[in-house]
């Protein structure tokens, strides 16, 4: 199996395993032909957070890191507008499609009872993503979508966009000695530490997943499935500051393909907008969303910058006054 799609597998069984008419009013698209350049000479400028790691207060011994002076600071990030993407990365219609509810009964249940995230995506689905789209593509900034499945990707024209872009999918590396064997016992864990029912529910969940109507990517938006596709746009377009908004910041995010991780090693900034996302959340942190906090620090450490909604969508709209 190859490094993409044992990633993809491993996110769709822990983390998952026209528009609608509210959204009616949104334009065609901020560009009209894939050559063009609508943000061209423009300066997107917005707050970037991040967190100071330092300086170590070496008198408290183990407990130095008492020290940091932590969040509370800021930068002005100022950037090429056309050099920077919106990356809406595994955006699903879990709880808005009927045969994908998100409940404890019904052929999907096995899967919804261990997305307990889906309780939070929703609502940051309704009310925080569309005015985020709705700015990028007023101001110009490209939208590019990151699917976590080819079978719904194929219904866009964005994904046959991407994939002439990109070309043939590179060889992978090959896999581990004993790979199918390992896999079994991987899919006997699973079955433990996410519950029994999810390898017969996966067909119905696979089936019907796609993306909701407030997140669908309009027809001249690029879609893409692998880290080889949105390198190839990313590439031609001459894209290298990335803007990460869905689901889950400290899984698909970062570890699907197409996440943080492959791209960072590509040499990409990778930011994310806080309140476009949430964290896959245990029974001991989930009252005070307290993964999500650490994967704010994480990202911030190890990624780029942390972006808040409100800042951006002022910061989009500013490119045009």
């Amino acid at each position: 199996m190859k490094r993409r799609t044992f990633l993809h597998t491993a996110a769709m069984t822990a983390a998952s395993l026209s528009a609608n008419k509210v959204f009616a009013g949104l334009r065609k698209g901020a560009f009209e032909k894939d050559n063009a350049e609508p943000a061209k000479g423009k300066t997107l400028r917005l707050k970037g957070d991040y967190y100071q790691h330092h300086p170590v207060d070496f008198s408290r011994g183990r407990l130095g890191a008492l020290g940091f002076e932590g969040w509370g600071n800021s930068v002005d990030v100022n950037v090429a507008a056309d050099q920077t993407a919106l990356i809406p990365m595994h955006i699903w219609n879990i709880g808005f499609s009927p045969q994908l509810s998100f409940k404890p009964e019904g052929p999907a249940a096995p899967i919804m009872k261990m997305l307990e995230w889906a309780s939070r995506s929703g609502p940051i689905t309704r009310s925080q993503i569309p005015p985020v789209l709705q700015a990028a593509r007023d101001g110009g900034i490209r939208v590019i979508h990151v699917a976590s499945d080819e079978h719904y990707a194929l219904k866009y024209p964005g994904y046959e966009m991407s994939k002439q872009v990109a070309g043939p999918e590179p060889e992978g590396l090959p896999s581990a000695p004993m790979h199918d064997y390992v896999k079994t016992l991987n899919e006997e864990r699973a079955d433990l530490v996410f519950g029994p029912g999810r390898k017969e529910a996966r067909p119905h969940y696979l089936k019907h997943l796609d993306f909701p109507p407030q997140a669908r990517p309009l027809d001249d938006e690029y879609v893409t499935f692998t880290t080889h596709q949105l390198n190839g746009v990313l590439r031609k377009h001459g894209i290298w500051n990335l803007i990460y908004i869905g689901f889950a910041i400290n899984w698909c995010l970062w570890f699907s393909p197409g996440g943080m991780v492959d791209m960072s090693r590509l040499g990409y900034r990778c930011n994310c907008i806080e309140e476009a996302t949430t964290a896959v959340e245990n029974k001991e942190s989930v009252e005070n969303e307290f993964n999500k906090k650490q994967s704010m620090w994480r990202t911030s450490l190890m990624f780029g910058y942390i972006h808040h909604a409100d800042d951006f969508i002022q910061a989009c709209y500013r490119m045009n006054s």
